[in-house]
């Protein structure tokens, strides 16, 4: 390792060619770094005084056929020196000077040399390249020649940031500053391990996110050609597509759950759930436990491969505000329903799945809308309900199970997605209309949801035609009965003996319609409401023109005939509505524990590990031998809890053996203790298990 001391612009004068490794994270430093960086130059205009910059740790290659020219691949330092080179052309563009050629020659362009006349001295990422090409390559900035991704780039950004702070006042005491600045540079020998050094350097500067970490997880451990072209066919792809990190590591996180059928994992000894902050971890952890020993090269090509494969699919289910939702087809249509006006954050991880078996052609487009279908009615009912509706647990248990049908057509996926108990059911017909009749939509649902249902209603009105476009401008959400009355309003109310009932009804179902007419209508009386309303676009707004009054009675009775509307939109197939104790049932703590009595258990399903049992007693059994695995300090402080049957604490006083555990008590009993028993067990341990428990009965 040789190490040198060195002023900024003498490290990086001469024939000398800095290349960011495709292992290196995009360019991201914002204009707080920036200024942070101003801020310690002008420190330097008053004091004259040097100042440290860092250190530079790189790998220095010769270049061949290019005259004695050094490539100096960077581990780090890369934010620091492209920030550095946006100054100088900032500066290089505002000087006015005997320096300007200086600056040029030595911070942002070879002015001569084999191969190498006018290359930039820097060769950012690829990602970054095309932006930090078209900012050194032009003679005089003008902000047209940039579209707006262009604009958004950081590295256009910072420009703009540096050309507002230099001014020719200024511009030849700031690059005296520049030549004050000091480095210390490491050179990385050829047989050090880059990888290991950038890992134990990496606590400074802005922390790698964790997306960064997996690629170079991946590619660090090739070689430079191989770095390069897996880089350049699969990850670059990949960001191109989902754009910025956050999205990129939202879908490393659902694809992760997709492909372990699975959002659970131990860390630390620790049951966790599958996130954004232990990312890096799962990767390797999945990873490692997939390795088949084929070639680093060859395996990382084909993990890569499949992430590029999924993350176009993925990509199929992000939506941007404005869409034209006409021009869509009828596949993207529900992805739009389903991803962005229902904000369902984890049907993605269900939708790569099933778009996995759709490319395939496992099945054609009308089953896949079929199953979209389902999903959107479990996600509407869910959150007009407030059950769970598609969480990353739930999602992983319904791959799951769907990997064990013999055929995945509708009846199967329906059988699957209604598997869930208590939190985790699908909302059966009878809550779901008692829950649209009665809830206040506007707190349950907000506008945006009310436009959904309402617009949705319409659509598939019995008389539909052409309606209105889908926005808040077109399709205004009104009150019948006004949220504010007026004196008419209250002394019609007081009329019916229904003032009373405004509150209640107001937000409710039956008086919420769609009209493009809201602030026309305001508070007016419902007979010059029903003028307006005849006229209207919508199916069910018009049809207001028939009702004589407008009281706590014709909301209820709309909201009824809405209600059953509703029922045939957001369906549920009447095989799976019943909830009735049989066999092949899948069962949670979330159930009534008095509809087993009399019953025997068949099997129990632990952290996705399912075993045949035949009594509620080795039912408790399996559940105590699974915790006291986990942590047997947690399992005896649990035993301890007065809410412990006093035979359970006999038994293991004595220190018998988990095996041998036969403690009579009744079927609701254990059923009762088990679920507080597990509940301590997490809330002690900061696990989840009880979610991960599930049971069925034998007939």
């Amino acid at each position: 390792m040789e190490v040198i001391k060195s002023s900024l612009d003498e490290f990086m004068e001469g024939k000398k060619f800095f290349k960011i490794p495709v292992y290196q994270r995009k360019y991201d430093w914002e204009k707080e770094q920036c200024r942070q960086l101003f801020d310690d130059i002008e420190r330097i205009i008053l004091t004259e005084k040097y100042h440290f910059l860092g250190t530079f740790v790189y790998q220095k290659k010769s270049v061949p056929g290019s005259n004695n020219f050094d490539e100096y691949v960077v581990i780090d330092g890369q934010q620091r020196i492209t920030t550095i080179i946006l100054l100088a052309k900032a500066l290089h563009e505002i000087i006015d000077d005997d320096d300007k050629e200086e600056i040029f020659s030595t911070f942002i362009k070879h002015t001569k040399g084999k191969g190498m006349k006018n290359k930039c001295k820097l060769k950012p990422t690829e990602y970054d390249l095309p932006v930090f090409e078209k900012l050194m390559n032009y003679e005089k900035f003008d902000e047209n020649n940039f579209d707006d991704n262009e604009k958004f780039s950081m590295l256009y950004q910072n420009y703009i940031f540096f050309r507002q702070k230099i001014s020719a006042d200024n511009s030849e005491k700031i690059y005296k500053a520049i030549q004050n600045l000091n480095i210390v540079g490491i050179n990385v020998e050829s047989g050090e391990n880059p990888q290991e050094i950038f890992e134990s350097i990496n606590s400074t500067g802005l922390a790698l996110s964790q997306s960064d970490l997996i690629r170079n997880y991946l590619l660090m451990s090739l070689d430079y050609d191989s770095q390069e072209d897996l880089y350049k066919k699969y990850w670059l792809q990949i960001e191109l597509l989902l754009h910025s990190t956050e999205t990129v590591e939202k879908f490393i996180v659902q694809y992760l759950i997709t492909k372990r059928k699975s959002d659970s994992l131990l860390h630390n000894n620790k049951k966790k759930r599958l996130s954004k902050n232990n990312l890096y971890f799962s990767f390797k952890k999945y990873f490692e436990e997939n390795y088949n020993g084929e070639k680093k090269s060859v395996e990382v090509e084909k993990y890569l491969a499949d992430m590029y494969r999924y993350a176009k699919f993925y990509n199929k289910f992000l939506f941007k505000d404005k869409v034209e939702f006409d021009k869509l087809s009828a596949l993207d249509k529900k992805f739009y329903e389903l991803n962005f006006l229902l904000e369902s954050a984890n049907a993605s991880i269900i939708l790569m799945y099933l778009y996995d078996k759709f490319d395939r052609n496992i099945f054609d487009e009308e089953i896949f809308i079929k199953f979209i279908d389902a999903m959107i009615s479990l996600t509407f009912r869910a959150k007009l309900c407030g059950t769970n509706g598609i969480t990353p647990q739930f999602a992983g248990n319904v791959i799951s199970r769907l990997e064990q049908e013999k055929i995945l057509d509708e009846d199967s996926f329906w059988k699957t997605i209604t598997f869930g108990k208590g939190d985790y059911s699908f909302p059966n017909n009878e809550k779901f209309k008692k829950s649209l009749i009665n809830s206040d939509l506007q707190a349950v649902l907000k506008s945006d949801g009310c436009r959904y249902l309402l617009y949705s209603l319409e659509k598939n009105a019995p008389h539909s035609k052409e309606l209105p476009k889908y926005s808040g401008e077109t399709a205004s959400i009104e009150h019948i009965m006004p949220r504010t009355l007026n004196d008419e309003w209250k002394n019609y109310l007081s009329s019916k003996n229904d003032l009373q009932s405004h509150e209640h009804w107001l937000n409710t179902l039956g008086n919420l319609t769609l009209t493009a007419y809201n602030s026309e209508l305001s508070n007016s009386t419902f007979d010059k409401k029903k003028l307006i309303y005849s006229d209207s676009g919508f199916f069910y707004t018009k049809e207001l023109k028939n009702f004589s009054d407008w009281t706590s009675i014709q909301i209820q009775v709309r909201a009824k005939k809405l209600a059953n509307a509703a029922l045939k939109i957001w369906n549920l197939p009447e095989k799976y509505n019943s909830i009735i104790v049989e066999n092949g049932n899948v069962f949670t703590f979330d159930s009534d524990f008095g509809i087993f009595t009399g019953t025997k258990p068949a099997t129990i399903s632990i952290a996705n590990v399912e075993k045949e049992i035949k009594t509620w007693r080795e039912f408790l059994r399996e559940i105590f031998k699974f915790l006291y695995k986990q942590d047997e300090k947690i399992f005896e402080q649990n035993l301890q809890k007065e809410n412990t049957p006093q035979r359970i604490r006999e038994f293991f006083s004595d220190k018998k053996d988990l095996d041998s555990f036969d403690v009579p008590l009744s079927t609701k009993d254990i059923l009762r203790f088990a679920n507080n028993f597990v509940e301590n067990f997490d809330l002690t341990g900061d696990t989840n298990f009880k979610d991960e428990i599930w049971f069925t009965l034998k007939n």
